[in-house]
C-alpha cells in the first residue's frame, strides 16, 4: 500500500498529568478513565475519569474540567457543533473557482521548490506539523482561557479534512456562494443529574436533566440523547411529582408507573441549543421510536459535508445545503439493526427578538451565564407569556404579579423579557438541591441565585421570595412546563423525524440479548483502559460511512444524465466477525419551499423572504447488500480527501484497504513499530531512558483490534495485549499541485474507463510513493527486510513527484516496445581526488534539482555566474578530462555551444522513471493494477484513447497552472512528462509544441519510442493554448471556447480522442455577407469538472465579456465581481493576461458608479468609498494612527515636569483619541493658536493673571488690600469658568474604564501684574456651601467631555466613579452622562442609593439625568422615579414632600423631557396646572409658597413645551383643554390683584410654553398676542424682561419670517421706537429705555436661534454691530439707582448679544466675535455678576464647541434646548436659582449636532486637508476645505472632494440615503490618493506632480523624516533594472508617507508590470513568456495606441523596442 509511518504506541496524553495530579492511581487500574479522539481533526483527545475530563490537542493538555465538587461521577464526554446564526460561527464557504487563493491548489507549499519531507512525515501540512503550528498560535499565555479555546481551526483548508469523505478536496462542485448556516463547537460533559456545555468561544452553560443518560452522540445539530429504561427504583426518583418544591408551583405532573416502561416510552431526545427545550424524535407515524431500539449511530456531519459538490445536474446554485443523515439502532431483543434516514422538522418562526438572542448563544457577545433554574439560576429567569411553552400560571400567582415593588419595577423588563429560552424541561430536574456550583465553573457568570425551597421547610426567620421574582422566575421568556409532558412525548417540540430505510439481522450472544442496561457510569471498556468512547457505548458496534469519489458523481453524471451521488454504510459486528456494507444511492427531487435544511426557524424565514427556494433535497435508495466475512476489525481511514476501509483479517491477521470502487490493496506493517512517536512533544526525551528499546517487535498474528482513526490517515493497531500501535497511512499527496493533477486523471480516467479505472489510478500512486529511491530488484515487492527497523536507518521514501511521474508513465509503459539494456562499460578503476568527489556531489545534486523541472529556479540567478568563471580555471578543465562523463555545471544548466558540440550528458530523469515504471508494472503489485488501468483494459475504445485522453487532460491542468504565477516551476515540471507522452503517442505537433515551450528542453533525454499506430489514437488537433486563445480573442479570430475538461469526458463513442475532429477554435467563421464574427463563446462547464481549472473558466469568461461588442469597462468589472475576482487573485496572473483587467479597473477607478457595492469597490481600490458605505466596520480606526518616528525632542524638560501636576495629563482618559481630536482642530484652525488660547481662557486650575497697578500714594497696606479685592473678583470669574470649558472639550475623550475620571478643581489664587506676586482669594468667601453650583458646573464639564461614542460606560464604572460621599461634583457627572445618553445603562437599584441620601444636587444630577437619557421615552420606571419627586403626581392627600424646591424644579423639567414631543395629556395638565396654580388660601399679598416661584414655574412652562413642541397646529387629544386660552391669559392677559404677585411669576413660564409649543407654526394672530404692546403707555404695565420673552415668542412663532438683516429689525420695531434701532443715538443710560433694550435683544436672540451654527457671516455683523453697541453702553457713568438698574439691563441683554453671535458661530472659532469675548472674559470690575461672567465664558466655549467639531442645529428640540439653556436672565450671584435653574444651562447638548466634515486618508487613517464643493438643494455651491463644519445636512445635496492628487469622492446626501446615515455615524470621508502617474495624462505633467509631493513630504513630515527615508533608499532607484523609469514611475517605489502602513505599498503597480515584461522581452528562453508579451501588444492594438492607462503609450513603445532589439 501506500506509504506507511510507526508513530509509536499511542496513549492519551493527559495520563502523565493524571498521576501528577492524583486524578489517577499508579499504577492505573484497568477501567480508570475512558479515552476518546476526534476523527475530523489530528490530534486531539479527550480523557474522562470518574471526576474529571482533559481536554488535548497536538499532545498539549488544553483544558482541565474537574467535577469533585458536584459530587456526580462524569458519564460521558463528547464534542460536538450546535447551530448558530452569529457570522462569526458560519463556516468560510468552500473553495471556489475564482483565482488561486480559492482554487483547487491552494493552500501548498511554495511550487518553487520540490517538497522533501523526513521519513515519518505523513501528516505533510494536515498532519503534526500543522498541529503544533496551531498549538503556538494558541498557547499564548496573554490570552484568557476563553479566547483559547475560541481559536478552534475554522479555516478552509481544514474543511475538507474536518468532514473526510471519498471524494478528492479538489472535485468540488458546488458553486453555492450563500452564506452557510453557522456552527459552534462545544465541549458537552454528562454528570448523573446534569449536563455542563463549554462552548468553543468561551460561553458556559449547565443543563439539569431529569433522567439518566445511557449515551449521547454528536449529530449535525448538537447532540442526540438516549436515556437509560427506567426501573421502579429510578422511575421514582427522577419522577417530577416526587419533590415537593413544585407542588407550590401548580405544576402536576404524571408519576411515572412503576413497572418498566414500554415500547412507547421515549428514549431519544434531541438538544439543538442548550438554551432550548429538547425535542422529541418520532418516526414516520408520528410515533416514537422503540424504546428497545437502542441508537448507535448517527452521522456527526452530513454525509454531503465530505464532499464540496452539489448533486444538481445543471450545475445551478442552491440557496439551501440540503442535509444527508444517517441513524443506525440495535434491538436486542429482536437480533437486528435499522438503518434510518434523519430529517430536522423545520420549527415556527420565532419573534424577532427570541431569534436576535437565540443567535449568539454560542457567540461572545452576550454575557456567559447558565441555563439552569433552581440552585444555579443566574441572569437566566422565564417569565410568564403567551406562546408555545408558557408555563399556564394558576390563580394564585395571577393575583400576586399585581404586587410589584418599585425598586424591582427598576430591572430592565425589555432585556429580560428577550432573554434567551431556557431549557424548561432539564431546568427544574433538582429544584430541591441546594448545591453551589459557582465554585468550578470558570466560565459560567457568577450572578445572583434564585432559590426555590420547600415552602415547608423554610424557617421563620427566612424572608419569603419576592411575588415579583417569582413571576419573573416563572414567566420570563414565555417558556416552561406548560406545552410539555414529561415523558409521554406529546408536547415536546417534534425536532427530528426518522424514515426506516432498511432492518438486517444482527447478531448478538445471549448475554447481550438478556442484557439490562447499567444505571451506573461504566469504566470498564474493555480488558484494558483506553478502549471505549464511554459507558454503555463500549459495546456498540462500529458505525460508519464513506462517501463516493467525485469520479462516480462525474461517471455517472455521463452516463445517465443525472447526478446520482453513493454513500457506503458500514456496520461491524466482531461478534461474527462480518462487515456489513450497505451502499445508498442519493436520489435528487425539487421542492418549492421547504426549511428542512435550516437549524432554526428564523434562518429559513429570513431565506424564505427573500424570495429564494429550495432546489434540490435527496433521499436514499438501498442499492447494494454486502457481507464481509472473517474481518476482525473495520475502520474508516481519510488522508486529504480520500478514504479507504482498513479491515483487519481475524483469520490471517492482514490489514487490507478496501473500497467498493478502487482496486483492494494490502497493507503490510513493518516488522518493528516504534516505540516512540518522533513527534510527541517530549518523545526526544523519552528515548534516552536507559533500559527501553526502542521498537517493538510484532507481526500479523498479533493484531486484534483498530481504534482511534483520525484525519491524516492515522489509526491504532491494537495487540494482544490491547496495546496500541500508532501508524500513519498516506492516501493523497500533500502537495496540492499534484494533487490537482493526480484528480483530474482519475476523474477523465474513471469518466472514460469506469470509476475502478481511476480510482486504481491512485492507488499505483499509492504504491509507487512508498517505494525507496534504490534500484534493487525487491524496489516493488513485499517482501519484508527483518534487518531494516524503525529504530535503524529507514530507507529514503520516493518523491511525491517522482512517484506521480512513474504513476502517469506507468499507463503507457506497457504498450511501448522496451529497448534492450545496454551493458555498462567497465570503467579503470582510479583514486578520486577531493575535487572530483566534490563535482560528482554537484552532478548529483543537479540530477537531484532536475526533477523540479529543467533545473532549480536558483541556479538561473546571476548569484552563479561564478560558474562560468570555473571553466576557464586550468584545474577545472584538468579535472573534466579525467572525469570525461561529467559535464561542467554551466553546460549542463545552460546548454552552452561548446557542450552541444562534444555531445554532453542530457538530464536522465524521465528515462530514470520509465524504468521504474517498468520494475512496478513487472512487480506483483503492478500485475494486479494493471488489469484496471486503461492501457490493459479489455475495452478497446478504452484502451486504444486512454494515453490521449491523459495527456490532453494534464495539458490543460497545465494550461491552469499557467494562469497562476506563482506556479511557473510547476508548469516546467509538467513539459518534459508531456513530452514523454507525446513521442509515445507519435503527436509530432504536440511533441514540438512541448520542444520550443523552454530553451532547455533539449537537455532532457526522452524515450524516442513510439507506441504502434494499431492501439493508440491519432492526433486530433494542435495543442490548445490559452495564450492563444487570449490573444485571438483580441485580433476578432476567436468564436469556439476554449477546451475544457469536459470535452475529453464525454463518452467514448462521441469522445473527441476516437472520434476524431479539428479542434482548431481559432478559425475565423463568416456570415452570408462575409462579416466577421469577433466575439468568443465560452462552455457551459459542469462545476465537477470546472473546479479543476477555476482560473481558466474565470479568465475565458472575463476575456468573452470584454470582447463582446457593447460591453463597457463597468460590465467587465460586473463580471470579475460576479466570479469574486480579488486584487489578491489578479496579483497572481500573468501581467498580459491581467493586463485588460487592471485597465478595465483603473478606467473605473475614478467615478465607479454609485450602484456597485463593498466588494466591487474593494477590487477597484476605492477602499474610501467602501468606507463611507459601510462606516461602522471602519469606525473609530482613526485613533490608531500615530505620527512618523522622529529622533528630535518635541517637548523639554521644564514642559514635561509641569505635566505631572496635571490631572487630566496622567492618563485618565485614552490618549489616542484626546490626540486624533487635537489633531482636527490643528487642521481646521491651522493658521493661528486661538484653540490654545481659548483653552487658556477656559482652564480653571492653573493662576489667572490680573493687572493691579498701584497709584503712587498707596501704601503697601493699601496695594495689598486692592490686590486682595482683585483677586476675589478674578475669583469669581474663575467659579464661572466650567460650563464654558464643557462646550470647548465636548464629547471628546474616551475614559480609560481602569481609572478615575478626573473633574478639574478651582485655583482662586491670581498672579498680579506688573509685580508678579501671587495673591490667594479668601477662602472663606469660597466655601463649597456657598459656590455650590460652582462645583456642579465642574462635574458637568467633566462628564460632557466623555465621547458619546464611549463604551463600556455603564454601572460599574459609574458606580467605580462614585465618591464616598456624595459630591457636588459628582452630582454634575451624572447630569453629564445623562446628556450624553450613558446612564442609561445604569442599573436602576443604584439609582435609589442615590436619591435616598436626599442630597438636593445628586437628585437634581441624577433626575434630569436620567430624563435626557430617556428622552422621549416615556418609560414608566422612570416616570415613577420621577412622580415621588413632583408634589403635583403624587395623590390626593399625600403628605409634602421632604425635598428642596430645587429638586422639585428639576423633577418637573424631568418630565418635561421625558415625554418630549408626546402631547401627553395628563403630564400636559399636570404642568398647565402647576404654571397657573395659585393659593387661595393667601388673602394677603405677601406670597407664601416657597416651591411655585418663578423658577419652578419657568420649568413647568418649558416641560409643558417639550411635551408639546411645536404641535400647536394640531393638538390632538388636548383641544378641550383651551390650553392656548389659559397660557395667553396669564402671559399677556390683566390678572387680579390679589393674585398679581403669584401670577407675574408664572407669566415668563406661560410665555415660554406659547413658544414652544407654537414654534414654527406661523400662526400671524396668536403672534400678534403675544407681541409687544403697541404704544409707550401700555407698556409700563409690562415688565421690562418679559418683553424679551414676548418678542422672542412672537418670532418663535413667526420662524419663516425671520431675517437677518437690518431692515427686518426695524420692520419688527415698534413706530416709536424705530428711529433709533441702530442705538448710534444712545449716549447715555435711561430706565425708560428698558423696553427698547429688551426688543432689541429679544430680536438678536431670535435672528440668532433662526441662524444658529449656520456660520452666516452677514447675519455675524449685523449682531456683532448690537454687541458692540450694548457694550459700549455697558461702560457709560452709572451715578444713581436709575441708571445702575438700566444698566444692569444693558448688561444682561449684552451677556445675551454676546451668546447670540457665538450661537450663530457656533463651533467656527470666528476670530471678530472671539475678540469680543476675550474683551469680556478680561472684565474684574466689582459690579460684574456671576451670571455675566458664565454667559461670556458660555459663548466663548459655544464659539470653539468641541474643537470646532460640533455645532448647533435648527430642529425643534434643538431651538427649544438653546432657549432654555441661553434663557435670558442670567444667576446674580453662584446660588442664584430663582428665575431659572442652573443646571438647565447645559441643556445645549441637545442642540449640538456633529457637522464637521472630516477628511483621512485611506491608509493612513489621519485626518488631512483637502477642497471642497458643497452644492446646496438651492442651487448655491459652497467652496470649504476639509475639516470643516457643514452646512444644515437637510439643505446640503451633494458634497464632492475638489482635490487633483486625490480620487473624487462625493456625498450624495438627497439620492442616497446610505450616505446620510453613513456620514451621521462617523463624519468622516476617507480620501485615497492618487499616485502622480495615475493623476495625470502627460509625462511631463507626471513629472511635475511627483516633483511637487516629494517637496511637499520634505516639508510635511516631522523634521523631514519620511524625506530622510526615502533618500537613504534613493540608491535602489540606480539599479540598472529601475534606469528607464521615470519621475512618476519612480514615486510609486518609494512612498512619501513615512506613517502609512507597512502593506499598503507592497500592492502591484505600472512598474512592476512594466520590468516584468522587460524581462521576458531580454530573456526570451520561455515561450509562455513571449506570448504574455504578444498578448500586451494584442490587447493594446484593440484599445487604440497611446489610449491606455494603467500601461502608457510610451511604456508599449519601449516595450516594442526592446523585442525588437532583443532579437536582431
Amino acid at each position: 500500500m501506500s506509504r506507511i509511518t510507526s508513530l509509536g504506541i499511542h496513549t492519551p496524553a493527559a495520563l502523565p498529568y493524571c498521576i501528577s495530579e492524583n486524578l489517577l492511581a499508579d499504577p492505573i487500574p484497568s477501567n480508570a478513565y475512558t479515552w476518546t479522539t476526534t476523527p475530523f481533526l489530528p490530534n486531539e483527545e479527550l480523557l474522562v475519569t470518574s471526576s474529571a475530563v482533559i481536554w488535548s490537542q497536538g499532545g498539549v493538555i488544553r483544558r482541565v474540567f474537574r467535577f469533585e465538587v458536584e459530587k456526580q461521577p462524569v458519564i460521558q464526554a463528547v464534542l460536538t457543533w450546535f447551530p448558530s446564526d452569529d457570522p462569526a460561527d458560519a463556516f468560510l464557504p468552500h473553495e471556489d473557482a475564482d483565482g488561486a487563493e480559492r482554487s483547487g491548489y491552494h493552500g501548498g507549499p511554495g511550487e518553487g521548490s520540490k517538497r522533501k519531507k523526513e521519513e515519518g512525515d505523513v501528516d505533510g501540512r494536515n498532519g503534526v506539523g500543522a498541529a503544533k503550528k496551531r498549538i503556538s498560535t494558541w498557547n499564548s499565555k496573554s490570552r484568557t482561557y476563553a479566547t483559547q479555546l475560541g481559536n478552534f481551526p475554522k479555516a478552509k483548508a481544514f474543511q475538507q479534512q474536518m468532514f473526510g469523505g471519498g471524494g478528492g478536496a479538489l472535485s468540488s462542485e458546488d458553486d453555492n456562494d450563500a452564506a452557510p448556516q453557522g456552527r459552534a463547537r462545544a465541549l458537552v460533559i454528562f454528570l448523573k443529574s446534569q449536563a455542563h456545555v463549554y462552548f468553543l468561544s468561551g460561553k458556559s452553560y449547565v443543563i439539569h436533566i431529569p433522567f439518566e443518560i445511557q449515551h449521547a452522540l454528536p449529530s449535525p445539530r448538537g447532540l442526540i440523547l438516549q436515556i437509560k429504561m427506567p426501573s421502579p427504583v429510578t422511575s421514582q426518583a427522577t419522577s417530577f411529582s416526587a419533590g415537593p418544591s413544585l407542588e407550590g408551583l401548580g405544576l402536576n405532573f404524571a408519576p411515572i408507573p412503576s413497572t418498566s416502561a414500554g415500547p412507547d416510552f421515549p428514549r431519544l431526545y434531541s438538544l439543538t441549543d442548550p438554551l432550548a427545550d429538547l425535542g422529541m424524535i418520532i418516526t414516520g407515524n408520528g410515533s416514537v421510536v422503540d424504546a428497545r431500539e437502542e441508537l448507535i449511530f448517527i452521522s456527526p456531519n452530513s454525509e454531503l459535508d465530505a464532499a464540496s459538490y452539489t448533486l444538481d445536474p445543471t450545475g445551478a446554485k442552491s440557496c439551501l445545503s440540503p442535509e444527508v443523515i444517517f441513524a443506525v439502532t440495535r434491538s436486542l431483543e429482536k437480533g437486528q439493526i435499522t438503518v434510518w434516514f434523519v430529517r430536522y422538522i423545520p420549527q415556527e418562526a420565532p419573534t424577532a427578538t427570541t431569534s436576535s438572542h437565540r443567535r449568539s448563544s454560542s457567540g461572545t457577545a452576550t454575557a456567559r451565564r447558565r441555563s439552569s433554574f433552581g440552585p444555579t439560576t443566574g441572569a437566566t429567569t422565564p417569565v410568564a407569556g403567551g406562546g408555545p411553552g408558557s408555563i399556564p400560571l394558576s390563580g394564585s400567582q395571577l393575583s400576586s404579579q399585581a404586587s410589584e415593588d418599585l425598586a424591582a419595577e427598576f430591572e430592565d423588563k425589555p432585556a429580560r423579557r428577550t432573554s434567551r429560552r431556557v431549557s424548561s424541561l432539564v431546568a427544574r430536574a433538582d429544584l430541591s438541591q441546594n448545591m453551589d456550583r459557582l465554585a468550578f465553573s470558570d466560565m459560567a457568570s457568577a450572578g445572583s441565585s434564585f432559590q426555590q425551597h420547600d415552602k415547608s421547610s423554610q424557617n421563620d426567620n427566612d424572608p419569603p421570595v419576592d411575588d415579583l421574582l417569582n413571576d419573573l422566575n416563572m414567566a420570563g421568556l414565555g417558556l416552561g412546563f406548560g406545552n410539555m409532558g414529561l415523558y409521554d412525548g406529546n408536547q415536546l417540540r417534534k425536532e427530528v423525524h426518522l424514515s426506516k430505510l432498511e432492518s438486517f439481522p444482527f447478531e448478538c450472544t445471549a448475554e447481550e440479548s438478556e442484557m439490562k442496561i447499567d444505571t451506573e457510569p461504566s469504566w470498564a471498556g474493555g480488558d484494558s483502559p483506553g478502549t471505549a468512547a464511554g459507558g454503555g457505548m463500549s459495546k456498540l458496534p462500529r458505525v460508519f460511512t464513506m462517501l463516493a469519489p467525485a469520479s462516480v458523481l462525474a461517471r455517472d453524471t455521463n452516463t445517465y444524465g443525472y447526478s446520482a451521488q453513493k454513500v457506503l454504510l458500514c456496520i461491524m459486528n466482531k461478534r461474527d466477525n462480518s462487515l456489513l456494507q450497505l451502499t445508498f444511492l442519493l436520489q435528487t427531487h425539487t421542492v418549492v419551499t421547504t426549511p428542512q435544511t435550516y437549524s432554526s426557524a428564523a434562518s429559513f424565514s429570513k431565506r424564505r423572504n427573500s424570495g429564494k427556494q429550495d432546489s434540490k433535497l435527496f433521499s436514499p435508495v438501498l442499492t447494494d447488500i454486502y457481507r464481509h466475512n472473517n474481518v476482525a476489525d473495520a475502520i474508516k481511514v481519510s488522508d486529504g480527501g480520500v478514504s479507504r476501509v482498513l479491515m483487519l483479517s481475524s483469520v490471517t491477521g492482514e490489514l487490507t484497504m478496501y473500497s467498493p470502487w478502487s482496486p483492494e490493496t494490502q497493507v503490510l506493517l513493518p516488522a518493528t513499530l516504534a516505540r516512540w512517536s518522533p513527534n510527541v512533544v517530549g518523545g526526544s526525551l523519552r528515548k534516552k531512558k536507559g533500559g527501553f528499546a526502542r521498537t517493538l517487535s510484532t507481526s500479523p498474528q498479533r493484531y486484534k483490534a483498530l481504534e482511534y482513526a483520525e484525519e491524516g490517515g492515522k489509526v491504532s493497531v491494537l495487540d494482544e495485549n490491547r496495546i496500541g500501535h500508532r501508524i500513519g497511512i498516506q492516501l493523497a499527496p500533500r502537495e496540492s499541485v499534484i494533487k490537482l493533477a493526480l484528480e483530474a486523471v482519475k476523474i477523465i480516467a474513471g469518466t472514460m474507463g469506469g470509476v475502478i479505472t481511476g480510482e486504481a489510478i491512485g492507488v499505483v500512486w499509492m504504491e509507487v510513493s512508498r517505494s525507496g529511491l534504490g534500484v534493487d530488484d525487491d524496489r516493488f515487492t513485499r517482501r519484508r527486510d527483518s534487518s531494516t527497523s524503525v529504530g535503524d536507518e529507514a530507507p529514503k521514501v520516493m518523491d511525491e513527484w517522482q512517484a506521480f511521474v512513474i504513476t502517469i508513465l506507468t499507463l503507457g509503459v506497457t504498450s511501448v516496445p522496451e529497448k534492450p539494456k545496454e551493458r555498462a562499460k567497465k570503467g579503470r578503476s582510479y583514486s578520486r581526488s577531493a575535487s572530483m568527489v566534490a563535482n560528482l556531489e554537484w552532478e548529483e545534486m543537479l540530477n537531484d534539482e532536475g526533477g523540479l523541472g529543467l533545473g532549480a529556479e536558483y541556479l538561473r540567478s546571476p548569484a552563479w555566474e561564478w560558474m562560468v568563471e570555473e571553466q576557464d580555471d586550468p584545474d577545472f578543465k584538468r579535472l573534466q578530462g579525467q572525469s570525461s562523463y561529467s559535464p561542467s555545471p554551466k553546460s549542463k544548466i545552460f546548454g552552452t555551444a561548446d557542450t552541444q558540440s562534444k555531445g554532453k550528458r542530457k538530464n536522465s530523469y524521465i528515462t530514470d522513471s520509465i524504468g521504474y515504471a517498468r520494475q512496478f508494472v513487472s512487480s506483483p503489485i503492478g500485475k494486479k493494477l494493471q488489469e484496471h488501468l486503461p492501457g490493459t483494459s479489455k475495452d478497446p475504445d478504452v484502451k486504444k484513447s486512454g494515453l490521449a485522453v491523459v495527456l490532453i487532460a494534464l495539458h490543460l491542468i497545465r494550461e491552469e497552472l499557467k494562469l497562476d504565477i506563482a506556479m511557473e516551476m510547476s508548469v516546467r515540471r509538467l513539459t518534459p512528462l508531456l513530452a514523454q507522452l507525446a513521442r509515445w503517442l507519435g503527436w509530432r505537433s504536440w511533441v514540438n509544441w512541448y520542444d520550443v515551450e523552454d530553451i532547455e528542453v533539449e537537455d532532457w533525454a526522452f524515450d524516442e519510442t513510439r507506441i504502434p499506430p494499431a492501439i493508440t489514437s491519432p492526433q486530433p488537433f494542435s495543442p490548445p493554448s490559452i495564450y492563444d486563445w487570449l490573444i485571438s480573442c483580441f485580433e476578432g479570430k476567436c468564436t469556439a471556447p476554449f477546451m475544457s475538461l469536459q470535452d475529453i469526458a464525454t463518452p467514448v463513442p462521441s469522445s473527441p480522442i476516437t472520434n476524431p475532429r479539428s479542434r482548431s477554435q481559432y478559425v475565423t467563421p463568416t456570415t452570408g455577407h462575409g462579416a466577421t464574427i469577433s466575439t468568443p463563446s465560452t462552455n457551459l462547464t459542469r462545476p465537477v469538472y470546472a473546479k479543476l481549472t477555476p482560473r481558466t473558466k474565470m479568465i475565458t469568461e472575463l476575456y468573452a465579456t470584454l470582447t463582446t461588442p457593447g460591453k463597457i469597462h463597468d460590465d467587465a468589472v460586473a463580471m470579475m465581481v460576479k466570479l469574486k475576482v480579488t486584487a489578491a487573485s489578479i496579483e497572481r496572473l500573468p501581467e498580459g493576461v491581467a493586463l485588460p483587467l487592471r485597465e478595465a479597473i483603473a478606467r473605473c477607478q475614478e467615478q465607479p458608479p454609485t450602484s456597485w457595492g463593498t466588494t466591487a469597490l474593494d477590487l477597484v481600490g476605492r477602499k474610501d468609498i467602501k468606507m463611507l458605505i459601510s462606516p461602522g466596520k471602519m469606525k473609530k480606526e482613526f485613533s490608531k494612527w500615530q505620527t512618523a518616528p522622529t529622533h528630535e525632542a518635541m517637548r523639554d524638560v521644564h514642559t514635561i515636569c509641569n505635566t505631572t501636576f496635571d490631572a487630566e495629563a496622567i492618563g485618565s482618559y485614552d490618549g489616542s483619541a484626546e490626540f486624533d481630536r487635537q489633531a482636527v482642530s490643528r487642521l481646521i484652525f491651522r493658521e493661528d493658536r486661538r484653540v490654545q488660547e481659548a483653552s487658556r481662557l477656559l482652564q480653571s486650575n492653573k493662576p489667572a493673571a490680573a493687572r493691579c497697578i498701584p497709584d503712587p500714594d498707596w501704601t503697601e497696606h493699601e496695594t495689598l488690600d486692592a490686590q486682595k479685592e482683585l483677586a476675589q473678583h478674578v475669583a469669581l470669574r474663575t467659579l464661572a469658568v466650567p460650563p464654558g470649558r464643557g462646550l470647548l472639550y465636548f464629547s471628546s475623550r474616551i475614559p480609560l474604564l481602569t481609572e478615575k475620571f478626573p473633574i478639574a478643581g478651582f485655583n482662586l489664587t491670581c498672579l498680579m501684574k506688573p509685580t508678579n506676586t501671587t495673591v490667594s482669594a479668601d477662602k472663606a468667601a469660597f466655601t463649597e456651601e456657598k459656590v455650590c453650583w460652582a462645583f456642579f458646573h465642574a462635574g458637568v464639564a467633566s462628564g460632557l467631555s466623555i465621547s458619546k461614542d464611549a463604551k463600556e460606560i455603564d454601572t460599574s464604572w459609574i458606580v467605580f466613579n462614585k465618591p464616598p460621599e456624595l459630591s457636588n461634583r459628582h452630582a454634575g457627572f451624572l447630569l453629564a452622562l445623562g446628556l450624553n445618553g450613558h446612564l442609561k445603562s445604569i442599573a436602576k437599584w443604584h439609582a435609589f442609593n442615590y436619591l435616598t441620601p436626599k442630597h438636593t444636587m445628586t437628585s437634581i444630577g441624577l433626575l434630569l439625568g436620567l430624563s435626557a437619557s430617556y428622552l422621549g421615552t416615556m418609560d414608566t420606571t422612570i416616570t415613577r422615579l420621577l412622580s415621588i419627586h413632583v408634589m403635583r403626581l403624587l395623590p390626593i392627600g399625600s403628605a409634602e414632600l421632604n425635598l428642596s424646591s430645587l429638586t422639585q424644579t428639576a423633577g418637573v423639567m424631568g418630565v418635561g423631557l421625558l415625554y418630549c414631543n408626546t402631547q401627553h395629556r395628563r403630564m400636559s395638565e399636570v404642568m398647565v396646572s402647576e404654571i397657573e396654580y395659585i393659593d387661595h388660601r393667601n388673602d394677603s399679598c405677601v406670597p407664601t409658597d416657597n416651591l411655585r416661584d418663578e423658577g419652578y414655574r419657568l420649568a413647568a412652562g418649558f416641560a409643558l413645551g417639550y411635551i408639546n413642541l411645536a404641535h400647536g397646529r394640531d393638538l390632538k387629544g388636548l383641544q378641550d383643554m383651551n390650553l392656548l386660552e389659559r397660557l395667553l391669559k396669564i402671559a399677556v392677559g390683566s390678572k387680579k390683584v390679589q393674585y398679581v404677585h403669584e401670577l407675574d411669576k408664572a407669566t415668563a413660564g406661560a410665555t415660554v410654553a406659547l413658544a414652544l409649543i407654537y414654534m414654527k407654526s406661523n400662526d400671524e394672530s396668536l403672534a400678534r398676542k403675544v407681541d409687544v404692546p403697541d404704544t409707550p403707555h401700555l407698556c409700563d404695565y409690562v415688565r421690562p424682561d418679559i418683553f424679551l420673552l414676548r418678542t422672542v415668542t412672537n418670532h418663535l412663532i413667526m420662524w419663516d419670517k425671520i431675517e437677518g438683516n437690518f431692515g427686518w429689525i426695524e420692520r419688527n420695531m415698534r413706530p416709536f421706537h424705530r428711529a433709533r434701532y441702530l442705538m448710534h443715538e444712545i449716549t447715555y443710560l435711561d430706565s425708560e429705555d428698558l423696553a427698547f433694550f429688551n426688543v432689541i435683544a429679544g430680536l438678536c436672540f431670535s435672528i440668532a436661534l433662526r441662524f444658529s451654527g449656520s456660520s452666516n457671516l452677514a447675519v455675524r455683523d449685523i449682531l456683532l454691530h448690537y454687541l458692540d453697541q450694548f457694550m459700549r453702553l455697558c461702560v457709560l457713568p452709572a451715578l444713581n439707582h436709575d441708571q445702575r438698574l438700566t444698566r444692569a439691563t444693558v448688561r444682561n441683554c449684552q451677556d445675551l448679544l454676546a451668546l447670540s453671535c457665538s450661537t450663530v458661530m457656533a463651533g467656527s472659532g470666528d476670530l471678530p466675535v472671539f475678540r469680543r469675548l476675550r474683551k469680556l472674559h478680561g472684565r474684574t470690575e466689582a459690579d460684574i455678576p456671576y451670571g455675566s461672567h458664565l454667559a461670556a465664558h458660555l459663548a466663548i466655549g459655544v464659539l470653539f464647541l468641541s474643537g470646532g467639531n460640533y455645532t448647533f442645529g435648527t430642529s425643534n428640540l434643538a431651538i427649544a434646548s438653546l432657549f432654555c439653556a441661553f434663557y435670558p436672565l442670567f444667576p446674580n450671584n453662584i446660588l442664584d436659582n430663582k428665575s431659572h435653574l442652573q443646571a438647565f444651562r447645559h441643556f445645549w447638548v441637545l442642540a449640538a449636532e456633529a457637522r464637521c466634515l472630516v477628511a483621512r486618508d485611506v491608509e493612513t487613517h489621519r485626518p488631512c486637508t483637502i477642497p471642497l464643493t458643497i452644492t446646496l438643494k438651492s442651487g448655491e455651491v459652497l467652496n470649504r476645505s476639509a475639516p470643516c463644519l457643514l452646512p444644515e445636512l437637510s439643505l446640503i445635496s451633494t458634497v464632492a472632494t475638489a482635490s487633483p492628487q486625490h480620487w473624487t469622492i462625493v456625498l450624495d446626501f438627497s439620492q442616497n440615503r446610505e450616505h446620510l446615515e453613513g456620514f451621521e455615524k462617523s463624519q468622516t470621508i476617507y480620501v485615497h490618493k492618487r499616485s502622480a502617474y495615475a493623476s495625470t495624462s502627460t509625462v511631463f505633467q507626471a513629472t511635475l506632480q511627483a516633483l511637487e509631493e516629494a517637496s511637499d513630504a520634505v516639508h510635511n513630515s516631522v523634521s523631514g523624516t519620511a524625506a530622510t527615508a526615502n533618500s537613504t533608499l534613493e540608491w535602489l532607484l540606480n539599479l540598472p533594472c529601475f534606469s528607464g523609469l521615470d519621475r512618476s514611475e519612480r514615486a510609486l517605489l518609494l512612498p512619501m508617507d513615512a506613517g502609512a502602513p507597512s502593506n499598503a505599498w507592497l500592492e502591484s503597480t505600472i512598474v512592476d508590470t512594466k520590468v516584468v515584461l522587460e524581462k521576458a522581452c531580454l530573456q526570451g528562453g520561455n515561450a509562455d513568456r513571449l506570448r504574455n508579451v504578444r498578448l500586451v501588444f494584442a490587447f493594446v492594438d484593440r484599445l487604440g495606441e497611446g489610449k491606455g492607462l494603467w500601461l502608457g503609450g510610451e511604456t508599449v513603445d519601449r516595450l516594442r523596442a526592446g523585442v525588437w532589439m532583443a532579437f536582431q
